[in-house]
């Protein structure tokens, strides 16, 4: 009995280190201490794991199209418990992004804040909440 025990402690601790490896740290990919405002047109959302994604056109200072992308921090069920679901954005839908820039400059951030058609939408708190201090600007 006491080796299926340790059998099963263990596998479990197995899976747990996984896990813990497998997640990506934001901080890494992202500017967490700054935050750039982003707003754009809708091209797709994907309510998926890990992070779901939002994908959108902005036009830069020349009119062109600059296709971005976002992550959001927060996981699928952390969203639904805030009221968000796979319909929440659109195709179309005009946003407003407060988030933290791709450290590679690429247009890419992660979602701290978001207004979708005008109306602010819950994000909650943690890595998403806005650091103090943090710098706000424009980023086409």
């Amino acid at each position: 009995m006491q080796i299926k025990i340790l059998i099963i402690a263990s596998a479990a601790a197995v899976l747990l280190a996984a896990t813990a490896f497998a997640h990506h740290g934001t901080s890494v990919s992202y500017e967490m201490d700054k935050t750039i405002t982003v707003t754009g047109t809708v091209t797709e959302f994907d309510f998926g794991f890990p992070h779901p994604s939002l994908y959108f056109d902005v036009k830069d200072e020349k009119g062109q199209t600059v296709k971005w992308g976002s992550e959001f921090l927060p996981t699928p069920p952390a969203l639904r418990n805030l009221g968000w679901n796979k319909t929440t954005i659109k195709a179309g839908d005009t946003v407003v992004l407060g988030c933290h820039p791709s450290r590679s400059k690429k247009p890419v951030c992660a979602v701290q804040s978001i207004t979708i058609n005008g109306k602010a939408m819950p994000l909650g708190g943690g890595p998403g909440a806005a650091p103090a201090g943090a710098q706000r600007g424009q980023r086409p």
